[in-house]
């Protein structure tokens, strides 16, 4: 069967969802194939830019760059522009509100200068991108480069079909004439490769993705209560000194799962028991924090709208809630909302019963991942230039420009410290163009004018990196994950939410991993297995 790589998925949807529309790709011979879908590739080699030196030691492989402070004199790290005049299209998200047009905004002018090359971008709030995402692969307009939709069924087929493999301009040192996408870390380029090939780039977070237990800590100055390094009882008492429903007052904005799950040593997803991966669902542990989080409901110690609904950031920042789960990267958009010039946060530290620091759960190594449409050698090694110009790391003047914009008019100087303006916060996002999901560098712990929350954050990585756990099945691939998880993990979210608002037994929780199990996680576990054996690097 022969199949248009460049046309191929340009039809219905259902030409996407079928396995048989996805068997013709010359690698991929069946949607079922594990040991060709997970076929390992030599991957890019590591090479970490020579940049400013972090204000802090990196004490453990994981953790991020630490700095205080912007550094007084940006470096200019790349000469000319990296594009060839040619406009380039592209696809991609926004979590913040869609920055004005490029013909009504400076910034993105000045971007396109940079570029060498227009910018087209069709920009696409987060929550609606999935939806998004699907629609332009059945119209086939994707663009050059398009941020991928990890959740689309049969991921591997459909790269191997519209996007361009770059194993030849990446793999191994061939990485090293785009020294800044050399700056990612193999186990983001893990993430990248399917079916035996490096089917597109990563945008990295590392762990400052992961959700932790964030405290405003100047309100619980303000109350005189002292939480620290917390167990689930510490947590609890905390949860209730600090509450007071009839001030609208209430200790956590949603329900604090990843601090409990921590605190109760659960798995990272999946974990490899005597041999065998078990799920988090599936253990004593998990019903366990599922009592405690319901308990945490039924005592008024949650927002009451905190299961139902999800306004957690206007909770948080106007105190409404002293508590929240959040990413270690939203503490920079946290102080930027702040209104009182005392707010402050602080990050506990969980800990077990036996008071042993907790098992932090971790976030993947990648918010996401980016592909390029299928061209020419000299049309793709163009675009790989741009992607190497959007990752460009902390420290460099391009950096400075890509986050910030241009001085006075998008941010002025606080000291060193970049702040955005009020068009700055429209132009460029909020600091956050939407570029940054095509490429991105490492992203570093530097909350721009709060050097005190550098040291919080950093301390607490310092006690829980030792015993922190990544995904253990990052980079690998399941059929049937794929073309049946979100609907499992669905149902399960519901039941939580249920148990949690006291509308379902906790029992309940038993027939329902048992129902799960059969409508696919078995079948997904021995997937996962199958993977991991042959899992491994050139």
């Amino acid at each position: 069967m022969t199949i248009n790589r460049r046309r191929f998925l340009g039809g219905s949807l259902a030409a996407v969802a079928t396995a048989g529309g996805l068997s013709g790709c010359s690698t991929v011979t069946r949607s079922t194939d594990i040991a060709a879908l997970n076929k390992p590739v030599a991957l890019p080699t590591y090479k970490r830019f020579d940049g400013p030196k972090p204000d802090l030691p990196r004490s453990h492989p994981l953790m991020p760059d630490c700095f205080y402070r912007f550094p007084q004199h940006p470096t200019k790290v790349t000469n000319g522009a990296p594009g060839n005049g040619q406009t380039v299209t592209g696809t991609t998200l926004t979590s913040n509100p869609i920055p004005p047009t490029a013909d009504r905004n400076p910034y993105w002018q000045e971007l396109n200068k940079r570029l060498g090359a227009p910018l087209e971008l069709n920009i696409t709030a987060a929550t609606d991108y999935p939806n998004k995402f699907a629609t332009s692969v059945a119209g086939d307009t994707l663009g050059d480069l398009f941020n991928v939709d990890s959740g689309f069924a049969y991921l591997p087929q459909f790269l191997e079909a519209r996007a361009q493999d770059l194993t030849e301009y990446l793999s191994g040192d061939a990485i090293l004439e785009y020294p800044f996408l050399a700056n990612a870390p193999q186990a983001s380029w893990r993430g990248c490769v399917f079916s035996g090939g490096i089917r597109a780039v990563p945008i990295q977070r590392g762990i400052m993705s992961s959700n932790t237990l964030l405290v405003r800590q100047d309100l619980m100055d303000k109350f005189g209560v002292d939480l620290g390094s917390a167990t689930v009882d510490d947590l609890q008492k905390a949860a209730k000194a600090v509450t007071d429903g009839k001030k609208n007052r209430w200790a956590f904005a949603v329900p604090p799962t990843a601090a409990v799950s921590a605190m109760l040593g659960l798995p990272n997803g999946w974990e490899v028991r005597d041999g065998k991966l078990v799920q988090s669902r599936e253990l004593p542990e998990h019903k366990e924090m599922l009592a405690i989080t319901r308990q945490m409901v039924k005592d008024g110690v949650i927002h009451p709208d905190g299961v139902a609904k999800n306004n957690q950031k206007v909770w948080f920042t106007q105190g409404s809630a002293v508590m929240t789960q959040d990413t270690y990267s939203s503490i920079q958009s946290f102080y930027r909302r702040a209104t009182n010039d005392d707010f402050s946060i602080s990050i506990p530290v969980p800990r077990a019963a036996d008071g042993k620091v907790g098992r932090v759960l971790l976030g993947a190594p990648n918010n996401s991942i980016a592909a390029i449409r299928p061209s020419s050698p000299e049309r793709t090694k163009t675009l790989l230039r741009i992607l190497n110009w959007f990752a460009a790391p902390f420290g460099t003047e391009e950096y400075l420009f890509r986050k910030f914009g241009l001085p006075g008019r998008h941010y002025t100087l606080n000291g060193t410290d970049p702040v955005l303006t009020k068009d700055g916060g429209s132009e460029v996002c909020l600091g956050e163009f939407p570029i940054q999901y095509l490429a991105d560098g490492p992203y570093p712990a530097y909350f721009p004018g709060h050097p005190e929350a550098v040291d919080t954050a950093y301390n607490h990585f310092k006690a829980i990196l030792p015993t922190a756990i990544m995904p253990p099945t990052y980079g690998l691939y399941s059929p049937t994950q794929s073309t049946k998880g979100k609907i499992l993990d669905t149902r399960m979210d519901s039941l939580t939410k249920d148990i949690q608002l006291g509308r379902a037994d906790l029992d309940a929780w038993d027939d329902a991993v048992a129902d799960y199990r059969k409508a696919g996680a078995d079948a997904i576990r021995d997937e996962l297995e199958q993977a991991l054996a042959i899992k491994g690097d050139k």
